[in-house]
Order: structure tokens, then C-alpha cells, then sequence
């Protein structure tokens, strides 16, 4: 839930954006009816949305968004102006005094509720007012059981969040595969047209999952730049507030923004020679991102393993969470449904859930 200030003069104003917010979100309204007064409240219970009109009493809109922006306790929150004149000047005017958007009246309830999620979005919020999540899931040694992962942790954290799982693989990922979906849409699309809605080329999983494939067949990896990954991770914030994303065994410009930008990073390492080493490599490249890192030590194949405690010794870094074999994850995979969904009590999805799933709804709570 987001607290919402709403400072106008027009009693007509604040009813119907009060309305608006019952009808449409969960949010918190406060409602004030002139300049000073939204300061005083603003400052006191510090909103994380505002807003503002223009034209009022006393004090004006641009210096109420001047004010707002001066104080550290509200400076960093989004805010809208609302004014009858929409003109560029009266936007450059708007975005002068430090307003993030600007929208006229009379106002339009469907642009505003795209506004007011673009803002949100620019601020780390979803659309309902939870903490925005990236998590990607990575290891640089292959067929360590990075999709395994990713699609049963998507499928945990749906239970409780609006989530989105993005296979980044550019050479035919198995994030659909392993949901028993067919990628008839994928992002590759998006890459020809970064101006087209990323909206329709998700697909939904039964559980509610919505699912941004891979592309079907194999793409060059440089055409993943810093400034597309962004603006599809933008995007896909814009739909939920949570996305956890498959990435390839690789570390170039755009999954470093990723990882970059992300408030959890799942490490996955095995316990073979070549995956110790793979993950000794991957700790060193991302050593200022290590206070984001979950390692987990997932156990792909049945037999004999290092105990937790001695992989740890040879990492030098703590193992937050163990995942044990479980034959029932290669039975799940061959019927395309995620282990979370049909054996709730296997080994691997409880470890996963205390592990990891809690780990990350924790951050999305406190961050």
C-alpha cells in the first residue's frame, strides 16, 4: 500500500481523486485543501506519493514541489502536478520545480493510473506499493540447475506477489519448457521495436506466473546492451513489482546492470572442481556487489557431497542455504509442471522456500 498526499483547492478535486484511489488501489489518501497544509502533512507522515496542484491560495503548486523537494524527509518521493494548462512551458515549468510528471485537467483516470505507475516505478515501488524486486539467478557453470531454481522460486513468490519470470537466455532458454509452455512469444520481438508494450509478449502460467520467454532460436548475446536489458526490466516493473530472471552462464554489459540493479543476486554453485571454479571466478567479478549475494549449493545429481561447511572453507564465502537432490525435480520436468506446484513437501522446495524465497520477501519489505 502507498500513502498518497493529494493537496488541491477544489473540494470537487479531492472527492473524485478519492474515489479514484478506493476504486482502483489499496492506497492511503490524505487529502488536504491548500499549500501549507499539504507541507505540514507531507512532512509529518512523509508519503511516498504526491499530488500537487498548481494554481491554489497562498502557497502555489511549484512552490510546494520546491519545498517538498528541499526537505530530506520528502525529497525523494514521487510527485505529480495537476494543472488545466498543458502546454510545454507549463510542463517545463513543472519539471523545473521538480515534479516527476504532469498531467491535465480535466483529468483522465486511465492516463493518470499509467502516471502514477511510471512514477512509482521511477521511485522502486510496484504498482501496489511494494518494494520493486530483481532477482536474477546465475552461475557460470552450466547445468548447475539455474532454471530449476528460477522457475521454482517465480512460482513460490507468485503466491504472495504479482511476479514475472525472464528467461535471458539468447540461445533458446528452458524456462518454458520446464512450465510446459510454448514460447510463441519471446523477447527477441521486443529488440526489433523497443518502442512496442512488453505486456503482450508475456505469456501466463496456471499458477498465475506471467512468463517473458526466451527466443526460440539462438541470437547473438551482443545484441543484449545496458540500455535494453533496462528498459525491458523498466517494463516489466511496470506489470510486477517482482521479476526473477534466468540469466546465461555469462557476465557482460547487460547482465552487469542487471546485477547492478538488482536487490538480490542468486548465486548458484555446484561442488564439482569446474563449478568451485566457475564460482570462485563469479565471486571476484562481482566483489562490490557481495552484500546482495544469496549463495545457495544446489545438489544436481544423487551420490556423495562435500559438506556445506567444507565448501565453504574453499569458497571463503558463507552458503546461505543447501538444496538437496530430489529425483521427483527430473519427473516434474518431464511432465513441464515446477516441483513447487506438485510435491510442496520435496526437500529441494522446502530448502528453497526457508533458503531463498523468504530471503527475498524479506528484502521486498525492507528495502
Amino acid at each position: 500500500m502507498v500513502k498518497v498526499i493529494v493537496i488541491d483547492d477544489s473540494p470537487d478535486m479531492l472527492s473524485m481523486l478519492r474515489v479514484f484511489f478506493e476504486r482502483r488501489t489499496s492506497h492511503e489518501v490524505i487529502a488536504c485543501r491548500d499549500g501549507q497544509e499539504g507541507l505540514d502533512r507531507a512532512f509529518a507522515t512523509r508519503p511516498s506519493l504526491a499530488l500537487v496542484d498548481v494554481m491554489m491560495p497562498g502557497i502555489d503548486g511549484y512552490e510546494v514541489v520546491r519545498r517538498l523537494r528541499r526537505n530530506p524527509s520528502t525529497q525523494h518521493m514521487g510527485i505529480i502536478m495537476l494543472t488545466a494548462r498543458g502546454q510545454p512551458v507549463d510542463r517545463q515549468a513543472a519539471h523545473d520545480a521538480g515534479a516527476d510528471a504532469h498531467v491535465t485537467k480535466p483529468v483522465r483516470f486511465e492516463e493518470l493510473e499509467a502516471v502514477i505507475g511510471d512514477v512509482l516505478a521511477a521511485i522502486g515501488l510496484s504498482p501496489d506499493g511494494r518494494q520493486q524486486l530483481a532477482l536474477p539467478v546465475l552461475s557460470l557453470k552450466g547445468g548447475i540447475g539455474v532454471t530449476t531454481v528460477a522457475t521454482n522460486l517465480a512460482v513460490m513468490l507468485q503466491e504472495t506477489t504479482p511476479t514475472i519470470l525472464w528467461d535471458l537466455s539468447p540461445a533458446s532458454g528452458h524456462a518454458a519448457l520446464f512450465l510446459g509452455l510454448k514460447p510463441q512469444t519471446h523477447w527477441g520481438t521486443y529488440l526489433q521495436d523497443p518502442d512496442q508494450p512488453v505486456a503482450p509478449l508475456l505469456l501466463e502460467h496456471t499458477s498465475g506466473l506471467k512468463v517473458l520467454c526466451a527466443p526460440p532460436k539462438p541470437l547473438d548475446a551482443a545484441i543484449l546492451d545496458e540500455q535494453q536489458i533496462a528498459g525491458m526490466l523498466q517494463a516489466l516493473m511496470r506489470i510486477a513489482g517482482t521479476v526473477v530472471i534466468d540469466l546465461p552462464p555469462l557476465l557482460n554489459t547487460g547482465t552487469m546492470t542487471l546485477l547492478s540493479e538488482a536487490e538480490r543476486i542468486l548465486l548458484l554453485t555446484g561442488d564439482t572442481p569446474p563449478a568451485i571454479q566457475s564460482t570462485l571466478v563469479t565471486l571476484q567479478a562481482l566483489q562490490d556487489l557481495t552484500s546482495k549475494l544469496i549463495l545457495l549449493h544446489n545438489i544436481s545429481n544423487p551420490g556423495r557431497h562435500p559438506s556445506t561447511e567444507s565448501l565453504q572453507r574453499v569458497l571463503r564465502t558463507p552458503i546461505h542455504a543447501t538444496l538437496p537432490y530430489d529425483p521427483a525435480q527430473e519427473l516434474a520436468l518431464n511432465k513441464g509442471v515446477p516441483l513447487a506446484l506438485v510435491k510442496r513437501d520435496s526437500p529441494l522446495v522446502i530448502a528453497l522456500r526457508e533458503g531463498c524465497a523468504q530471503r527475498c520477501l524479506e528484502a521486498q519489505h525492507t528495502a
